[in-house]
């Protein structure tokens, strides 16, 4: 071999570096000859005349590509070095070893023609100082650069051109195998189609992931994942639902049965360095989409409609939808469309008088608000034309109602079913392995022991729960809850409006029928116009009166009136319990309490028969008397009158804690207390206590709960006791609002 004259003496006394370099770890498996020219790299050093300390050899980016240098570490190590003026040439089998890209290929040239540093391929040595060499060198990194754009190009027509036939094998989501000859099939498990099934069967019935995550969340159900790399590659594992998984699963086409390739958009992020960025795109902007490759779990059009429902429910972003039914009392959320401008009406709970209203102008541009409408008045006129248009449908409203319970109760015992079966698998399947190993290789005995035992005790865990879950959720409907559910479905609008019907539950019953409202607000005329677009398209026209200025201010006639009734012989707390007994609310549909009704007395001038803040000895007209007044008729401390109270010997009425005690005191109440009544034959409190094994303290909490009737009697030397009556149907019960007690009460206080 005859060796280059531009290697000098002093090339010789620094490194020989061997660059190693294959594009991809295929490469690196398959292509090994390729591999095993570049290391002979080496030897050539030597004949070249370097000695062999002298001579280095960088592979550390085998299976990188050349298109960059921010992860091949190899190469970097090499630039550094030169740039240290330790290299005295570099070895390549070709100059596309170094890189493939322009700007980094260039870099290399320039350092070498700096620190004198040769580079040498299969083709001869250059000199990066000579103009010639530096011309060569040029271009050979110019036609390399080209050449990866070729092979980028071919290769990437071969992958749009299999894609376009639906044949190219992108990774499949769980729920898919691909079999040795190509074809995607469902998986075989069982428990995999079944949870993937679910989900979309429970978002076709609530139309919300987060009510399908909370399904599964509730009825204690797994979500399978599949492993798609690594030694577990193929492998299934059950994890608790997240959002995602349930959101993934929504949005992924091939569960449709389609192909799609493009789903997402790379796009560079200017920065040092720069970034690379993957984007998912709109239905609308795929780039391939080929029917009928995969074996769906739902039609193509039920995919779309799960993608606009998704959509819809996106009510706090830009493209704002009609958002997801919440827990929030104003019935049309999303659905309101304000008639005079067309925007959607957004719904004000800041105050205590909640409406819809149109107010995007306002906030965009500073106009003045649009219109606004009471929430009460507008959901009250939809709810009416909702409950009248589905009032035909009852009867299958009953039948849909049942079919959908049991079948719903059906889907999760399958689930756990499955879950058990899987289990008892695998108890069957360590027993397998440990009845096969050698008795004395304890080694691996022990091991297969301790598996057997967690596969066990996990079975028996499953099996407590399911149990439990029979007992409870899993139970099948008796013919008592099945015609409860006949009567209650039938009955519409009692259902509406029952207690146990929340607003989630109206909000999603109302969204199957109804599309949008259009209101438009007459503030003169007061009316309000209501345009219903319903699921079909037809609409229907209702009005409705806007109420009077002030109206909220007000209360009906009818109850101050029996305000004013009952106001003779209650306190204001005991009023406002009567009236919210009585089916009574304010105007604005709240609840009475003391503050609301002792405003409407002062408001009307209505006096009271049982005031609650006073210092009189005399009695209210309930009766009822201050703690002062009953010490000074009992001839004992108000101190001793708190403690009876608190024992629950007195009936006392209190609005609230720390608040006047205004207690009960009868002829027979005074006779038990002063020791004038006839005990004889009663028991002590202790010998009560006794017969009952308990202590005191669970005695007086009887006796504050009704149960006995405490009499106050001497035992001589001016001692009291107490003796107890077990109180009997005849007996007058004290008032459910007696105050509770003492903890440390004493046979002989007073």
């Amino acid at each position: 071999m005859i060796l280059s004259p531009k290697i000098e003496a002093r090339h010789q006394q620094l490194q020989a570096v061997v660059y190693i370099r294959q594009s991809t770890p295929k490469q690196v498996q398959s292509n090994q000859e390729s591999t095993r020219r570049q290391y002979q790299l080496a030897e050539r050093a030597q004949v070249m005349g370097w000695p062999p300390s002298q001579i280095r050899v960088i592979d550390e980016d085998l299976g990188l590509s050349g298109a960059s240098s921010r992860q091949r570490t190899g190469f970097q190590k090499l630039v550094a070095a030169i740039g240290l003026g330790e290299v005295g040439i570099i070895l390549v089998t070709e100059v596309s070893r170094l890189s493939r890209c322009n700007s980094d290929w260039h870099r290399v040239i320039e350092l070498c023609g700096v620190f004198r540093t040769l580079i040498a391929d299969e083709d001869g040595v250059y000199d990066a100082r000579d103009p010639n060499d530096l011309l060569l060198l040029g271009v050979k990194g110019t036609l390399f650069a080209a050449e990866l754009h070729i092979l980028r190009g071919r290769m990437r027509g071969n992958l749009l051109n299999k894609a376009r036939r639906g044949e190219l094998a992108l990774r499949l989501p769980v729920g898919f195998r691909r079999r040795p000859d190509g074809v995607v099939v469902q998986d075989p498990d069982d428990a995999v189609r079944l949870a993937i099934a679910t989900v979309f069967e429970r978002f076709a019935v609530l139309r919300n992931a987060r009510a399908v995550q909370r399904h599964f969340l509730e009825n204690r159900l797994a979500l399978p994942r599949c492993a798609q790399t690594g030694a577990t590659a193929g492998t299934i594992t059950w994890v608790r639902p997240t959002y995602q998984m349930i959101q993934q699963i929504l949005t992924n086409p091939a569960y449709a049965g389609v192909f799609v390739y493009g789903r997402r958009r790379r796009q560079a992020v200017p920065g040092d360095p720069p970034t690379v960025i993957d984007h998912r795109i709109g239905v609308t902007e795929w780039d391939i989409m080929v029917p009928d490759v995969y074996p769906g779990y739902l039609t193509y059009d039920a995919y779309l409609a799960n993608r606009q429902a998704l959509q819809d429910n996106l009510y706090n972003f830009a493209r704002k939808g009609r958002g997801a039914p919440r827990e929030g009392l104003a019935l049309l959320t999303g659905l309101v469309i304000c008639g005079r401008c067309g925007r959607r009406m957004a719904v004000n709970y800041g105050s205590v008088y909640h409406s819809y209203h149109c107010r995007r102008a306002q906030v965009d541009y500073g106009e003045r608000q649009c219109q606004s409408c009471p929430v009460g008045l507008l959901d009250g006129v939809v709810a009416a034309a909702f409950l009248e248009a589905v009032a035909p449908v009852g009867l299958e409203a009953t039948l849909a109602a049942l079919e959908t319970l049991e079948r719903e109760r059906e889907v999760v015992n399958r689930h756990w079913q499955l879950r058990l079966e899987r289990a008892r698998y695998e108890v069957a399947l360590a027993q397998r392995q440990y009845d096969a190993v050698d008795p004395d290789n304890r080694l691996v005995a022990r091991e297969l022991e301790r598996r057997w035992n967690a596969a066990l005790l996990a079975l028996e865990t499953l099996d407590s729960e399911y149990a439990l879950l029979q007992r409870t959720d899993l139970m099948p409907l008796t013919a008592a809850e099945r015609e409860e559910v006949r009567r209650i479905a039938a009955d519409l609008p009692g259902l509406w409006r029952a207690d146990t019907t929340t607003a989630v539950d109206r909000k999603r019953l109302l969204r199957l029928a109804v599309a949008a409202v259009t209101v438009t607000v007459d503030r003169i005329a007061r009316r309000v116009d209501v345009v219903l677009l319903w699921m079909g398209g037809a609409t229907s026209t209702h009005t409705a009166p806007l109420p009077p200025i002030g109206l909220h201010a007000t209360t009906d006639a009818a109850v101050i009136a029996r305000i004013r009734d009952l106001a003779r012989g209650l306190p204001d707390h005991a009023i406002a319990h009567e009236l919210n007994a009585q089916g009574l609310r304010t105007r604005t549909g709240k609840d009475w309490t003391y503050e609301r009704v002792f405003s409407m007395r002062k408001q009307y001038g209505i006096a009271t028969g049982c005031p609650i803040r006073t210092g009189s000895l005399e009695p209210r007209a309930d009766g009822r008397l201050s703690a002062k007044a009953v010490a000074k008729r009992l001839g004992i401390s108000p101190s001793l009158v708190q403690i009876w109270v608190q024992h629950g010997i007195l009936a006392c009425d209190q609005r609230c804690p720390c608040s006047k005690q205004w207690i009960q005191l009868t002829d027979a109440d005074i006779a038990r207390l002063d020791g004038s009544a006839e005990v004889g034959g009663l028991p002590t409190l202790t010998e009560v206590a006794e017969d009952m094994g308990v202590e005191r303290d669970a005695v007086w909490a009887r006796v504050r709960r009704g149960n006995y009737i405490a009499f106050r009697t001497t035992r001589g030397c001016g001692q009291w006791e107490w003796r107890l009556k077990e109180r009997s149907a005849t007996d007058e019960m004290a008032p459910s609002n007696a105050v509770g007690g003492n903890r440390h009460g004493t046979e002989q206080f007073g």
